[in-house]
Parts: structure tokens; sequence; C-alpha cells
């Protein structure tokens, strides 16, 4: 896929507090992760445009960016957790904040959660996934960062993902076999520095959105 071909993305609106969060409609995708986990770099790649701010500090990122992505999709960036810095009126905040986007979130919205490769998922990660199970919202994990890991790496961070999910791994060969609505855990590797699995998600979400369009 060449760039002229790329659909163009736009910043809709920031939300700091919990009446400022729009009412949403359409095919959403959300982006979650930890602080560091590197998912302004990611969104910045997937969009082909420089709309999230990446910085060296963790935890840039303190609200919720939506994003329109062409006519039918929309894209949302949330801040991240787990930053040791933030304070307890800070994390209580940010819970709050949340609560009142997933109460907003349209029918079929679908999460990205974004784990750093070379780290184990933990205890916020394992309970984040259950909490989007009990909203019935479909998850799919993607592991960023890849390219820090040689092939012994990967190979232990697939068995690891095999252990604590038993996840089917999507892979560039076979993407388009799977859809939004499976039941199944999904993941895959990605890399923003690279451009590694960009192109596949890219093509997933777009057919997300041609499938779920209002």
């Amino acid at each position: 896929m060449t760039k002229k071909k790329l659909v163009a993305a736009r910043l809709i609106c920031t939300s700091y507090l919990p009446e400022q969060v729009p009412p949403m409609r359409g095919p959403t995708a959300i982006f979650l992760g930890r602080s560091n986990a590197g998912k302004s770099s990611l969104l910045n790649a997937l969009l082909n445009k420089k709309l999230a701010h990446v910085s060296k500090a963790p935890g840039k990122t303190r609200s919720v960016n939506f994003f329109r992505w062409g006519s039918r999709l929309n894209c949302v960036d949330v801040p991240g957790y787990g930053f040791a810095g933030r304070g307890k009126a800070e994390k209580s905040g940010w819970k709050e904040l949340m609560e009142t986007f997933f109460e907003k979130l349209p029918e079929h919205a679908m999460a990205y959660l974004l784990l750093d490769a070379k780290r184990l998922p933990e205890a916020e990660e394992i309970l984040l996934i259950e909490a989007l199970a009990e909203r019935s919202i479909p998850v799919e994990l993607l592991l960023t960062k890849v390219d820090r890991l040689d092939q012994s790496g990967r190979e232990r961070c697939r068995r690891e993902m095999s252990r604590l999910f038993g996840g089917v791994e999507i892979t560039e060969k076979d993407a388009s076999r799977f859809t939004f609505h499976a039941s199944h855990l999904t993941w895959r590797f990605v890399s923003a520095k690279t451009g590694e699995g960009i192109a596949a998600l890219r093509r997933a979400l777009l057919d997300y959105a041609k499938a779920f369009q209002v």
C-alpha cells in the first residue's frame, strides 16, 4: 500500500474531564497500554501522520484523544496507565475519565491493548483484558517494539503468550483470515520503528470499519 492510497486522519477532539467525552457512533478502535508501551508512536505510524505526541518521558498522554480516520473509523488514544510518577488524585481522575469513556462507547467497539514485547504482561493488563471482556469489547494484543527482539526472544514471547492467554497469533500471511468479532483472543507483533505489522494492522482496521459502518 502506497502513501497515496492511505486514508487521511485528523484529530477531532481532546477530553481531559469526564464531561468532555463526546458521544460516539460507528466503528471505534480504542488504543490502550502502559505509559511506556509506545502507543503514540504506533498511532502515528498507523495513521501515517504525526497526530499523537511522542515523548521520551512516559505518561505524556494525559487526555483521551479522538481521531477520525477517513469517513468511517474512529481511533481513540487513551491515556497510558501504570506511570509511577502520578499521584492518587490524578490516578483517581484517570479512572473516572475511563469509566465515562467506556459508558459512551458505541456498539461493535474494538480494543487494542499494547504490550512491550520485551516484558511479561502484569496484573494491570490481565485485569484490563477481563474488564473489556465483561463489557463484550473484543480485544487484540499488540506486542510493540518487536524490533528489539532477536529470533529467540520472539519465540520466548510466543511461548509466554500461549501460556498466559492461549491466543492466536496474527501474521502478515494470515491476517485477513481473522475477524474482529471472533471469540478468541488474538495478538500480533508490531514495530513503529521498522514498520513491521503496520500495513496488515491498517488493512484490518479498514476492513473492520467497512464491516460495521453506520
